[in-house]
């Protein structure tokens, strides 16, 4: 089961996307930086600006050449708890109904009946909540409004650094030629390394979106139409078609989140203020 998933892990990420190493040229390191965006692009409709690509590519070209140091997973928990507690206590109403729709699940106009209930709440990879929109509303309003407390934020930090060393943990088991860096697999503690920006921002999408980057865009699109083949068998009514739908991202056929709000421009730069903060230590 291990090895599948790993080899799955490896058809994704580790066939799709290339970093760059010590020594390359910044033509290299900016191919480097389009590899993840259009990875990102093509799972779940996400594109990064071109200044934001330009700052990124920068940045890594400064990592890799010792200018600036990686960031080690505590490190990168802090930036994204931070980051995250930051765009909660900015979140309008209006955003926050959008977060519950988009973590319900796909939507479509030709869902059958039977998969139109969306009761549930999926926040994190595994697990589904049942919960009313009217309570989780209510709930994330007193978030917003907790999102300066001492106490509220220790937790939301656990949450953010939990879910960061998982995605780490897992990455540097499947792709240690990538991640290696990150995690040490064989003790179980965080790698000396540390990750570049880049891999930085491609494990905070990983985390966002629940997306666990396996599959080549062949396979993920096979295995979405598996999907829909299954579910018309057992349902008895005909699930709508992957065509015109990402797996990820807001309405994902697979995994839907509100990506367009927790990995939008302005958090992304956020995200790489703070990296840039600390790597200059």
């Amino acid at each position: 089961m291990k090895r599948h998933f790993h080899a799955r892990i490896r058809d994704g990420v580790g066939r799709e996307v290339q970093f760059a190493s010590l020594g390359d040229s910044f033509g290299v390191v900016r191919d480097s930086v389009n590899s993840v965006d259009n990875f990102i692009f093509k799972r779940s409709g996400v594109k990064l600006s071109g200044p934001t690509k330009n700052r990124l590519a920068a940045m890594e070209a400064s990592t890799l050449s010792g200018a600036r140091r990686r960031l080690t997973m505590s490190e990168l928990s802090d930036v994204l708890s931070e980051t995250a507690l930051e765009r909660l206590s900015r979140l309008s109403d209006q955003e926050i109904t959008h977060v519950d729709d988009a973590l319900r699940g796909f939507n479509a106009p030709d869902l059958p009946e039977s998969f139109r209930r969306r009761t549930a709440i999926k926040a994190q990879v595994g697990m589904s909540t049942i919960i009313s929109s009217e309570r989780f509303v209510a709930e994330m309003k007193a978030m917003r409004r907790r999102s300066i407390e001492g106490a509220f934020r220790d937790v939301a930090h656990r949450a953010v650094e939990d879910n960061v060393k998982r995605v780490a943990r897992v990455l540097s088991g499947a792709v240690p030629e990538q991640f290696g860096g990150a995690w040490n697999v064989a003790n179980d503690t965080e790698g000396s390394m540390g990750v570049t920006p880049l891999q930085a921002v491609l494990i905070t999408y990983s985390a966002a979106s629940q997306d666990i980057l396996c599959d080549s865009e062949e396979n993920l699109n096979k295995r979405m139409q598996g999907i829909q083949a299954g579910l018309t068998r057992v349902s008895g009514q005909n699930y709508p078609s992957p065509d015109g739908h990402t797996a990820y991202g807001v309405n994902g056929y697979l995994v839907s989140s509100p990506l367009d709000i927790v990995f939008d421009e302005r958090t992304v730069n956020s995200i790489l203020d703070r990296i840039e903060e600390r790597s200059a230590s």
